[in-house]
């Protein structure tokens, strides 16, 4: 049985994370009709929560190869010129997921 098949695992937003998250959803807000905005922001939260089971479904992060942890990464594609990287780890101990970045197309966010 795949470790993935054994049960969801708790999905950890860090402080990190959260505060790209939040820049994310202002520049949704800023670019997009309110009521876009929010569905693309709740479809991201939503991708994010979804690591809680298949949660090795991920590509490995090749840029944080090396580390502690083995860092893996989803995307979300809001559009086809945007997508958002959600990087996590899994700690198998905790039965934890631990999303630590939603890492923007380069730079979406540079003004």
């Amino acid at each position: 049985m795949a470790e993935e098949e054994k049960g969801r695992y708790e999905v950890v937003i860090t402080s990190t994370a959260e505060l790209h998250f939040y820049e994310l959803v202002e520049y949704l807000y800023e670019h997009m009709a309110p009521a876009r905005a929010e569905e693309v922001a709740t479809l991201l939260s939503e991708a994010a929560f979804s690591l809680d089971y298949l949660y090795y479904r991920g590509n490995r992060e090749e840029k944080l190869a090396g580390r502690k942890n083995d860092y893996r990464y989803i995307l979300f594609n809001r559009t086809a010129r945007a997508t958002v990287k959600i990087i996590y780890y899994v700690d198998t101990q905790t039965k934890m997921v631990f999303v630590t970045d939603f890492f923007p197309p380069r730079k979406i966010l540079k003004n």
